[in-house]
């Protein structure tokens, strides 16, 4: 039953993401099924080897091996209960395939022998559609100071998802001309949550090199000395707070800087705009040309299709559906790189997703979701785990290809010799076709686009939770989503309580807890024994747990109890 299930995932994960909820719950409970069926697998092994390991014991100081094999028999190693209740899901979930006529042997196109290899060493391309824009705004930045000028001038990029407002950013923040221009500079991923205190907090240790601690004021006194009488650029990147007030707050500091000094905002919402009292630079959709150019240098690594005229049709037609979004240029781009035909062009020109693009509402671009779509089943795996990450969350490449090792991602292909060689290639993989960037400001770290991000919890729904802060206290009601939750990500601030822990304490099936550095906790943290001890005690499934940079001198005797860990 399990081989018949596994043939119809390819198709059941493209009709979920066309929107069929009937199938979203289906692989929901099959995604639950058979991590239950992995947990079961492993408590017998556990258990098999604790009774070998007694056997061994008492063979050895020469009591005989055969008492003990009545304790072997797989009824006394794991519950008859559980079994049942696996073999009636199981049952049950194969009779609602054949409900939703699933088919099995979808062809999985991005295995190919003959598509030409992905790789992540293209050369960076040249700023596609961008050029007028990103020489306006560094006019706005850099222009002579006049007597009348303002200290202070936010200048907002205001556009869709996808259109690439971080993308120019980013390019403006590394100009050398910017460079020269201003003496203090900083970047922050704002995103969801608007904190003043951890907006203020990433600045301070951008423009100092410093980790600091204190409260809000004393952080803000602090910033406010190593701005005075500088010039000085501030990038916040994804804003959506539209609270006037705890904008006014995080400017405090800023207001004894030298006259030029500079804010860029980006953002999806001109309500944001609106409070900053700026005037709003909207970014429009890429000319049809320039996605052209896009999709054929990320497709093809030619800057049109004038050297590949059989591909020129029918590349021209799939980067209308790109709609002007460079995002989605490139992510095509990264599917049609490993199709080298035109019956697979055809194929992805046709998916029935993009239908998607007549639904209001939808938060995730049907671009994404077709290349996720087109992804081989071992690099889906590694992305639907990146959902446990907050949005904007940097990591570097080994950290994250340990992970994979540790909740057994990579243990897919059979016969490897070097399982982290093979877990870099997925990460180069998924870099190559972009559903991973590079950071301009650290070149060591890779994130994830947030739509990117939302694609990735979409898919695993209820099985992923990422919060810190305040986000925590509005999950805590549910408590049977949280039953069910196997990846979590946990921002601390600089000591963490058991309050803060409390929600986590009810996953009893939790696979990977991930404490992650951001915000306030970008230095050490401290929890203390017991608060471990409250959490650890509960989660004997536990797998990953992520402690780095936290101040602790010893882990409660309950960690031996982890055996999975």
């Amino acid at each position: 039953m399990l081989v018949t299930i596994n043939a119809v995932v390819d198709d059941a994960e493209e009709k979920q993401l066309s929107g069929n909820c009937l199938v979203k719950l289906w692989l929901d409970d099959v995604r639950d099924l058979a991590f239950d069926i992995e947990d079961l697998l492993d408590e017998f092994n556990i258990k098999a080897t604790q009774v070998k390991s007694e056997v061994e014991s008492k063979t050895s100081r020469g009591q005989w091996k055969r008492k003990f094999f009545p304790f072997t028999q797989p009824g006394s190693l794991v519950s008859d209960t559980k079994v049942q209740d696996i073999n009636g899901r199981l049952e049950a979930i194969v009779k609602r395939r054949d409900y939703l006529s699933l088919r099995d042997n979808v062809v999985d196109k991005s295995n190919f022998i003959n598509r030409r290899d992905p790789t992540s060493s293209l050369p960076e391309p040249r700023f596609f559609g961008r050029e007028n824009e990103e020489m306006e705004i560094l006019k706005l930045l850099i222009h002579e100071v006049k007597n009348y000028d303002a200290t202070l001038s936010i200048v907002p990029i205001v556009g869709m998802g996808g259109v690439g407002k971080t993308a120019l950013a980013q390019r403006l923040y590394n100009n050398a001309k910017v460079n020269s221009c201003f003496e203090k500079k900083a970047w922050v991923c704002v995103s969801d949550v608007f904190d003043v205190f951890d907006i203020t907090k990433t600045i301070l240790r951008s423009i100092t090199g410093l980790s600091n601690r204190g409260d809000l004021n004393e952080l803000q006194v602090k910033l406010k000395d190593s701005l005075a009488g500088k010039k000085f650029l501030v990038v916040l990147d994804d804003i959506w707070n539209e609270k006037y007030e705890k904008w006014t707050t995080l400017l405090k500091p800023f207001e004894v800087g030298a006259k030029g000094s500079k804010i860029i905002i980006t953002t999806r919402n001109l309500n944001v705009v609106s409070i900053t009292r700026a005037s709003p630079y909207p970014l429009r959709e890429l000319s049809f040309d320039n996605c052209v150019s896009l999709l054929a240098f990320h497709a093809l690594g030619a800057t049109n299709f004038e050297s590949h005229p059989a591909f020129k049709i029918i590349g021209k037609k799939i980067a209308e559906r790109c709609k002007g979004l460079p995002l989605a240029a490139k992510m095509l781009g990264g599917v049609l790189r490993t199709k080298s035909n035109l019956d697979e062009w055809e194929d992805t020109l046709n998916n029935k997703i993009w239908d998607l693009l007549t639904v209001e509402n939808d938060e995730v671009l049907p671009v994404l979701k077709l290349s996720y779509v087109h992804l081989p089943s071992y690099l889906k795996r590694c992305f639907a785990y990146c959902a446990v990450f907050p949005k904007d969350h940097e990591i570097e490449r080994d950290e994250l290809v340990l992970l994979w090792l540790a909740e057994g991602l990579l243990d897919g292909q059979k016969g490897n010799k070097n399982i982290l060689k093979l877990g870099r290639k997925h990460f180069d993989e998924l870099v190559s076709r972009s559903f991973l960037q590079q950071s301009s400001i650290d070149p060591s770290k890779f994130s994830m686009h947030d739509l990117l991000n939302d694609l990735a919890k979409s898919i695993l729904g209820g099985t992923c939770f990422s919060s810190g802060g305040s986000q925590v206290a509005s999950n805590e009601h549910d408590v049977s989503s949280l039953e069910k939750t196997r990846y979590a990500s946990f921002i601390p601030s600089w000591f963490v309580t058991s309050k803060c822990l409390r929600p986590y304490q009810g996953m009893k099936a939790l696979r990977s807890l991930i404490i992650v550095r951001g915000g306030s906790s970008r230095g050490h943290f401290s929890i203390l024994n017991m608060v471990l001890h409250d959490l650890l005690i509960n989660l004997k499934y536990l797998r990953v747990f992520s402690l780095c940079h936290c101040n602790i001198v010893e882990v409660p005797n309950c960690v031996g109890d982890l055996k999975h860990l």
